[in-house]
């Protein structure tokens, strides 16, 4: 059974765009083009990730106040990707750091201090755009997306890297048009999935990019990426299956019998033993294992639930060279597989 509550058309069309074409803003409604915010938006991620407490830190509105760590955090990992013109010597002059965070944050700034060069670790912590909604204020608008690490900015990972993406969270950014800041937009916001200030946000955003499917019957569901419409869906004695058009992305749930008995541990390490250069992760404790790898030209990740009785299986298969659009949806997939026998279990 589809539940189509999680689709609203007019969100659908937008993550299509965004998608099938490459993320692109609208300048007559900007009046600015708006990839000039990138670097920032990645670097107001990685100053706010704790990746030791698998935490962030919010950027408050104009009531607020930014956080020192976080302040220090921006200008030291600015400094080091070279970015929004932070040098040496901005880390050496607080009066210069002041004037730089004036022209971006809304936010009032605590009291800036020299920051000192320390090791920023190897990881790069970025975000992907994947939606722009206006908010009804004027010149105002939100991009919503996902927070990530990897070894490098998602655009210059090869192949074999993509696997080592690991996504963080969902992430919005609020921005208001103001020709006093940086760029032309003056950030006013930004929160993480798990802020309760921007839950009615993030709801819709998950609902304009990913579908649930529920099966009673067999006993599992899913949520898959909502670029799968309707039509495209194929359900059967096993589960549901479906592929875009030019089959460049597919995806399928389904049970089937453990005619071996075998245990999830020996059955994703017989699946994968099959598959050259495959990555497999098993978690007993949540019950799943998973397997990636790449062939023929596509990437395809497996979450696999093993019981006494069936195999579940979830897949999501995309070529290669799609990798920055839908490597994203695995942890989607990962996180949303549910089986009812472990639930009552």
């Amino acid at each position: 059974m589809k539940k189509n509550l999680f689709r609203r058309v007019s969100a659908l069309l937008l993550t299509l765009c965004l998608l099938v074409c490459g993320i692109s803003f609208a300048e007559d409604q900007t009046g600015a083009d708006l990839e000039a915010l990138y670097p920032l938006m990645d670097l107001v991620c990685a100053a706010s990730f704790d990746p030791t407490a698998a935490s962030t830190l919010m950027v408050p509105d104009s009531e607020g106040v930014l956080e020192i760590s976080f302040v220090d955090a921006f200008i030291r990992l600015g400094q080091v990707r070279g970015v929004l013109g932070i040098t040496g010597d901005t880390m050496a002059d607080p009066a210069a750091q002041t004037a730089l965070l004036q022209t971006i944050f809304a936010a009032q700034l605590p009291k800036t201090e020299l920051v000192v060069a320390a090791d920023v670790g190897t990881q790069y912590v970025g975000f992907k755009p994947v939606t722009v909604n206006n908010t009804g204020d004027a010149g105002s608008l939100q991009i919503v997306g996902e927070m990530y690490m990897a070894p490098k900015p998602m655009e210059q990972l090869s192949e074999n890297e993509f696997s080592q993406v690991y996504w963080i969270d969902r992430a919005i950014f609020t921005f208001q048009n103001d020709a006093s800041a940086l760029n032309g937009f003056r950030l006013m916001n930004f929160s993480t999935g798990l802020e309760l200030s921007v839950e009615e946000e993030m709801q819709a955003y998950s609902e304009s990019i990913v579908v649930e499917y529920v099966n009673t019957n067999l006993g599992f569901m899913v949520l898959y990426p909502s670029v799968f419409t309707d039509d495209l869906l194929v359900e059967d004695a096993n589960g549901v299956s479906a592929a875009l058009p030019d089959n460049s992305v597919s995806f399928f749930a389904r049970r089937t019998e453990n005619a071996s008995g075998s245990l999830l541990a020996d059955y994703v390490a017989e699946v994968s033993a099959q598959l050259p250069g495959a990555v497999l992760d098993v978690n007993e404790e949540l019950s799943y294992g998973t397997v990636s790898y790449t062939a023929d030209g596509y990437a395809v990740f497996d979450v696999y639930v093993v019981t006494q009785g069936y195999v579940y299986q979830a897949q999501l298969r995309y070529l290669t060279s799609l990798m920055g659009e839908y490597s994203m949806y695995n942890g989607y997939l990962l996180n949303s597989f549910g089986v009812d026998e472990l639930a009552a279990g």
